[in-house]
Protein backbone atom coordinates (compact mmCIF):
# COMPACT_ATOMS: atom_id res chain seq x y z
CA UNK A 1 0.00 0.00 0.00
CA UNK A 2 1.46 3.13 -0.73
CA UNK A 3 1.86 5.97 2.43
CA UNK A 4 -0.26 8.30 0.42
CA UNK A 5 -3.63 5.85 1.21
CA UNK A 6 -2.50 4.99 4.28
CA UNK A 7 -2.56 8.62 5.26
CA UNK A 8 -5.99 8.82 3.62
CA UNK A 9 -7.46 6.05 5.61
CA UNK A 10 -6.17 7.35 8.82
CA UNK A 11 -7.24 10.67 8.22
CA UNK A 12 -10.62 9.31 7.31
CA UNK A 13 -10.80 7.26 10.54
CA UNK A 14 -10.02 10.25 12.76
CA UNK A 15 -12.69 12.23 11.53
CA UNK A 16 -15.06 9.66 11.76
CA UNK A 17 -13.56 9.21 15.79
CA UNK A 18 -13.79 12.63 16.51
CA UNK A 19 -17.12 13.05 15.38
CA UNK A 20 -18.24 9.71 17.79
CA UNK A 21 -16.54 11.19 20.52
CA UNK A 22 -17.96 14.84 19.77
CA UNK A 23 -21.14 12.87 19.74
CA UNK A 24 -20.67 11.11 22.83
CA UNK A 25 -19.79 14.56 24.99
CA UNK A 26 -22.54 16.62 23.61
CA UNK A 27 -25.25 13.67 24.50
CA UNK A 28 -24.13 12.52 27.83
CA UNK A 29 -27.49 13.53 29.56
CA UNK A 30 -29.57 11.76 27.04
CA UNK A 31 -31.28 8.41 27.07
CA UNK A 32 -29.32 5.70 25.77
CA UNK A 33 -31.11 5.17 22.49
CA UNK A 34 -33.29 8.75 22.30
CA UNK A 35 -34.93 9.38 19.39
CA UNK A 36 -33.55 12.79 19.27
CA UNK A 37 -30.23 13.55 18.98
CA UNK A 38 -28.33 16.48 20.28
CA UNK A 39 -26.34 17.91 17.93
CA UNK A 40 -22.32 18.16 17.95
CA UNK A 41 -22.02 22.06 16.54
CA UNK A 42 -25.57 24.23 15.20
CA UNK A 43 -24.79 22.50 11.83
CA UNK A 44 -23.07 19.41 12.71
CA UNK A 45 -24.72 15.86 13.25
CA UNK A 46 -26.51 14.76 16.18
CA UNK A 47 -26.31 11.93 18.10
CA UNK A 48 -27.56 10.35 20.93
CA UNK A 49 -24.52 8.25 23.14
CA UNK A 50 -25.89 4.67 20.99
CA UNK A 51 -25.10 6.72 18.16
CA UNK A 52 -21.84 8.04 19.52
CA UNK A 53 -20.58 4.57 20.78
CA UNK A 54 -21.42 3.26 17.37
CA UNK A 55 -19.74 5.63 15.08
CA UNK A 56 -16.59 5.67 17.39
CA UNK A 57 -16.28 1.66 17.14
CA UNK A 58 -16.82 1.94 13.74
CA UNK A 59 -14.63 4.81 12.80
CA UNK A 60 -11.98 3.35 15.60
CA UNK A 61 -11.82 -0.17 13.58
CA UNK A 62 -11.06 2.20 10.06
CA UNK A 63 -8.19 3.37 12.16
CA UNK A 64 -6.90 -0.18 12.97
CA UNK A 65 -7.39 -1.83 9.36
CA UNK A 66 -5.11 1.51 8.09
CA UNK A 67 -1.96 1.30 10.93
CA UNK A 68 -2.27 -2.32 10.40
CA UNK A 69 -2.35 -2.36 6.96
CA UNK A 70 -4.99 -4.71 6.97
CA UNK A 71 -7.11 -3.50 4.01
CA UNK A 72 -10.39 -5.44 4.94
CA UNK A 73 -10.64 -4.17 8.59
CA UNK A 74 -10.77 -0.84 6.52
CA UNK A 75 -13.72 -2.00 4.17
CA UNK A 76 -15.67 -3.32 7.07
CA UNK A 77 -15.92 0.60 8.55
CA UNK A 78 -16.56 1.77 5.15
CA UNK A 79 -19.29 -0.96 5.67
CA UNK A 80 -20.24 0.03 9.07
CA UNK A 81 -20.68 3.66 7.71
CA UNK A 82 -22.53 2.53 4.65
CA UNK A 83 -25.24 1.02 7.85
CA UNK A 84 -25.08 3.66 9.25
CA UNK A 85 -25.87 5.98 6.38
CA UNK A 86 -29.06 3.54 5.70
CA UNK A 87 -30.35 4.05 9.31
CA UNK A 88 -30.53 7.50 8.53
CA UNK A 89 -32.84 7.30 5.65
CA UNK A 90 -35.05 4.89 7.09
CA UNK A 91 -35.20 6.00 10.71
CA UNK A 92 -34.26 10.32 10.20
CA UNK A 93 -37.80 12.15 11.71
CA UNK A 94 -39.64 8.86 12.75
CA UNK A 95 -40.08 7.81 16.85
CA UNK A 96 -37.68 4.99 16.52
CA UNK A 97 -34.37 6.36 15.32
CA UNK A 98 -32.05 4.47 17.02
CA UNK A 99 -28.71 6.04 16.65
CA UNK A 100 -30.22 9.99 17.45
CA UNK A 101 -29.43 11.14 13.64
CA UNK A 102 -30.79 13.67 11.26
CA UNK A 103 -29.56 14.34 7.41
CA UNK A 104 -26.16 15.67 8.28
CA UNK A 105 -25.58 12.15 9.70
CA UNK A 106 -25.94 10.97 6.03
CA UNK A 107 -23.76 13.07 4.39
CA UNK A 108 -21.25 12.15 6.94
CA UNK A 109 -21.67 8.37 7.05
CA UNK A 110 -21.66 8.51 3.35
CA UNK A 111 -18.40 10.52 2.82
CA UNK A 112 -16.92 8.01 5.46
CA UNK A 113 -18.09 5.07 3.66
CA UNK A 114 -17.37 5.87 0.19
CA UNK A 115 -14.02 7.13 1.26
CA UNK A 116 -12.68 4.35 3.32
CA UNK A 117 -14.71 1.69 0.96
CA UNK A 118 -12.40 3.25 -1.95
CA UNK A 119 -9.43 3.63 -0.41
CA UNK A 120 -9.58 0.07 0.77
CA UNK A 121 -10.55 -1.24 -2.82
CA UNK A 122 -8.01 0.34 -4.41
CA UNK A 123 -5.24 -0.70 -1.78
CA UNK A 124 -6.25 -4.10 -2.19
CA UNK A 125 -6.14 -3.51 -6.08
CA UNK A 126 -2.47 -1.90 -5.94
CA UNK A 127 -1.57 -5.10 -4.18
CA UNK A 128 -1.94 -7.67 -6.89
CA UNK A 129 -4.86 -9.42 -4.86
CA UNK A 130 -7.47 -7.61 -7.09
CA UNK A 131 -5.81 -7.47 -10.26
CA UNK A 132 -4.28 -9.52 -12.73
CA UNK A 133 -1.35 -9.34 -14.77
CA UNK A 134 -0.65 -9.50 -18.05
Amino acid sequence: MTNSVRRAEIVLSIVGLAAGIAGLVVATGLPFTSSKGELVASFGPSFNPLGGVVVTVVAALGLVGAVTRKPLLVLAAAGGFGLCALQVIVQFGRDTNWLGSRGSNLSLSLALAVGLGALALMERATSGRGITRS
